[in-house]
C-alpha cells in the first residue's frame, strides 16, 4: 500500500473522465506539456473508451482538452524513452480502440491540435472546433511518417493534393479551412466547442441506442477495414524511420 508521501508524489493523471448523465467526457489535462500524450495517457484513454462501451447508461463520448490546448501530440521525451516497437505499444492499442469504438465519439477542440491530436479527430463521429483553433501534422519535419490511418483517410476523403499539403508539407490549417474540407462539422465561437459537442451528445441520447450504434457500424464498415490496414502499414514505416535515426526532436 502506498504511504501518504508516495501518494503525494504520484503524478496527477493527464487524462480525466467525468460522467454527465448519459455522456462520458474524457478530458486531456496536461498543461505543463501543452496537453501532450504519453504512454500513461494512451492507457487511460483506452480504458475510458472501454468503460464507456461496457456501461449501458453511456450513450456517447466527448473528448476535449484543457484551457487553450486540445492536444500537442505525442510527448517527445516519452516517445524517445518508450519508442514504438510493435503493436503492443499503448499508443497503437489506443488507435485500435478508438477506431473500433461502437458508441458515437464527439470531439470538442479549442486552441491547437497537433500530430495525433489531429489524426484522432479523423476517427471521431462529430467534431466541433473554436474559431481560433488550428491544426498541424508535422510528422515529416520530425523525420517520421503519419499515423492513425491519416495516409488513408485524408487522400480518400479529400484529394491527393490536400493530403500532400497536410501530411508531407505539414502546413498549419485554421479551423475554417479544416471545416471547408469536411474534417470538422462546425466552427464555433471560441470557448463554445464543448457546449456545442454536449448538445449533440444530448441529441444522441434521445435516439434508440442500438439503432445509433448499428448505423455507425454501417457507415464505417468499408472504412474500418482499410483504416486498420493503413494503421499497421504506417506503424511499420514509423518504426523503420525511428530505428534508422531519422527522427529529430527539432522539426526541420
Amino acid at each position: 500500500m502506498l504511504n501518504s508521501k508516495e501518494i503525494a508524489m504520484r503524478p496527477e493523471p493527464c487524462v480525466r473522465r467525468d460522467v454527465h448523465g448519459s455522456v462520458m467526457v474524457i478530458r486531456i489535462v496536461n498543461p505543463a506539456r501543452k496537453n501532450a500524450l504519453d504512454i500513461n495517457a494512451y492507457t487511460l484513454l483506452s480504458e475510458f473508451l472501454t468503460q464507456a462501451e461496457q456501461n449501458a447508461e453511456i450513450k456517447s463520448i466527448v473528448i476535449t482538452g484543457h484551457d487553450e490546448y486540445f492536444c500537442s501530440g505525442h510527448d517527445v521525451e516519452d516517445f524517445i524513452n518508450n519508442p514504438i516497437q510493435d503493436e503492443t505499444h499503448p499508443v497503437f492499442k489506443f488507435m485500435l480502440r478508438m477506431s473500433q469504438c461502437k458508441k458515437p465519439v464527439i470531439a470538442a477542440v479549442e486552441g491547437f491540435a497537433v500530430g495525433i491530436g489531429v489524426t484522432l479527430l479523423l476517427h471521431c463521429d462529430l467534431v466541433y472546433a473554436g474559431r481560433s483553433s488550428f491544426f498541424k501534422m508535422p510528422f515529416t519535419s520530425l523525420g517520421l511518417c503519419p499515423e492513425f490511418a491519416a495516409t488513408f483517410i485524408i487522400p480518400n476523403f479529400s484529394t491527393h493534393c490536400i493530403a500532400t499539403e497536410l501530411l508531407v508539407l505539414g502546413r498549419t490549417w485554421k479551423a475554417n479551412r479544416f471545416c471547408e474540407k469536411g474534417f470538422i462539422n462546425e466552427v464555433c465561437e471560441d470557448g463554445e466547442a464543448f457546449n456545442t459537442a454536449m448538445k449533440s451528445a444530448e441529441e444522441l441520447a434521445l435516439l434508440p441506442t442500438e439503432s445509433a450504434i448499428r448505423t455507425k457500424q454501417l457507415i464505417k464498415n468499408n472504412f474500418s477495414h482499410n483504416s486498420e490496414k493503413s494503421m499497421r502499414e504506417e506503424l511499420a514505416q514509423l518504426i523503420e524511420l525511428f530505428e534508422s535515426g531519422s527522427f529529430t526532436k527539432k522539426p526541420k
